[in-house]
C-alpha cells in the first residue's frame, strides 16, 4: 500500500492510495476524514509489475502536488485504556485486538492514518497504575480524534474509559491530553 497526501489552500487534505488485492489494483481517493471513492481494475493489466504501476501512480499524483505522508506534518495519537494489572485481563487483551481492528479500518478508509502498535504495562503515574496504549499516526489531529471517539463508541469498545492524548509527529515532546470522560490526569 502507498498513500499520498495534498494540502489544499482551504486547509483540507486530499489522499490518494493504492494496494493490490485479489488479482486487482485498488485505488482509493478522497478528502481526509471521508470514505472517498474506490476503483478496482484487473491486475496486472498493462503493467509488467508493481514497480511499474507504482512509478505511474507516483507520476500521476506527484504532478498534482501530492507527497508521501513521511514528508507531511502529522500527529501521534495515543488512545489509553486503564487496566487493573501489569499483564492485563482477558478482557484487556480482547479490547486491544478489537479496538486496534476498528481503528485500522476507520483511520485507513477515511485516509486519516494508521495504527502503529500498542503497549501494555505500568504508567509513569507516581501512584501505581496500569494501562493499554494504542498508538496511531494521523495527518489531521482534530479529525483523527473525532473518528477515534466515534468508532470506539459505535463499536461499544469501552468508550467512556478512554483517554486520548496527542503530540506532533516531528516533536518528541510530551503528549497533551485531548479527551477524557473522567480522570483528567494523564501518564504514559
Amino acid at each position: 500500500m502507498l498513500t499520498l497526501y495534498r494540502k489544499e489552500t482551504d486547509g483540507k487534505i486530499l489522499y490518494a492510495e493504492y494496494w493490490i488485492e485479489g488479482g486487482q489494483v485498488v485505488e482509493h481517493l478522497g478528502t481526509v476524514g471521508t470514505y472517498g471513492t474506490t476503483t478496482r481494475t484487473d491486475w496486472p493489466g498493462s503493467y509488467r509489475d508493481e514497480t511499474e504501476y507504482k512509478s505511474d501512480f507516483l507520476t500521476r499524483f506527484i504532478d498534482q502536488g501530492y507527497e508521501e505522508a513521511s514528508n507531511q506534518y502529522g500527529y501521534v495519537l495515543l488512545i489509553q485504556y486503564p487496566m487493573k494489572s501489569m499483564s492485563g485481563s482477558k478482557r484487556d487483551l480482547w479490547l486491544k485486538d478489537k479496538a486496534s481492528e476498528a481503528l485500522i479500518s476507520e483511520l485507513g478508509w477515511k485516509g486519516l492514518g494508521v495504527v502503529d502498535g500498542h503497549d501494555m504495562g505500568k504508567t509513569a503515574n507516581p501512584v501505581t497504575a496500569f494501562a493499554l496504549n494504542i498508538y496511531c499516526y494521523v495527518v489531521d489531529e482534530k479529525l483523527g480524534i473525532q473518528a477515534i471517539k466515534r468508532v470506539l463508541k459505535e463499536m461499544r469498545l469501552d468508550y467512556t474509559r478512554i483517554k486520548i492524548a496527542s503530540r506532533e509527529l516531528e516533536n518528541d515532546g510530551e503528549y497533551l491530553l485531548n479527551s477524557a470522560k473522567k480522570d483528567q490526569e494523564f501518564y504514559v
